[in-house]
């Protein structure tokens, strides 16, 4: 997996309150992707450190208490991993990053002077849309299913 750096914020102050508010949460799921993508590189380091200290500690016959430690924090970090599922909060808060940044990608293509109301009202339907199918497909994690394939940016049926 390809390093990638920090999102810089938007620093742009606009004079459009849609504009301004799906910027807000574009930056948002900026900072949401890029800290569990962190967490996440943590724990599978973490995990494959202790697991193979353990190992390794076992191997040259360390103190009991040593090679217990280190397989009780593998464990922890195993229960870590899938109690708070940093991956999958990674992948669907970087789904929405993409669909967001599309979006006012669009809407900022379109000269101001000539964004009407219709115009606005898409780029309100995706803020919402990518919002509603991130939160569907992050409760639908939390309760064990699989979230549906989204077909054309839309919300899953």
């Amino acid at each position: 997996m390809p390093i990638r750096r920090r999102t810089p914020a938007q620093q742009a102050q606009v004079d459009d309150p849609l504009l301004e508010q799906a910027l807000s949460d574009l930056d948002w799921y900026a900072r949401t992707r890029d800290r569990a993508r962190r967490w996440h590189w943590a724990t599978e380091l973490g995990a494959l450190l202790t697991g193979a200290a353990t190992v390794v500690a076992a191997g040259i016959q360390a103190p009991a208490a040593a090679t217990a430690t280190l397989a009780g924090l593998t464990v922890f970090i195993g229960g870590f991993r899938q109690v708070f599922n940093h991956a999958e909060r990674h992948v669907l808060a970087a789904e929405a990053w993409s669909r967001l940044r599309l979006a006012i990608r669009r809407y900022r293509l379109i000269p101001e002077e000539e964004r009407d109301e219709a115009s606005r009202r898409r780029l309100q339907q995706e803020i919402e849309d990518v919002a509603t199918t991130e939160l569907q497909n992050w409760a639908a994690g939390r309760r064990g299913l699989q979230p549906g394939p989204v077909q054309g940016g839309g919300l899953p049926r």
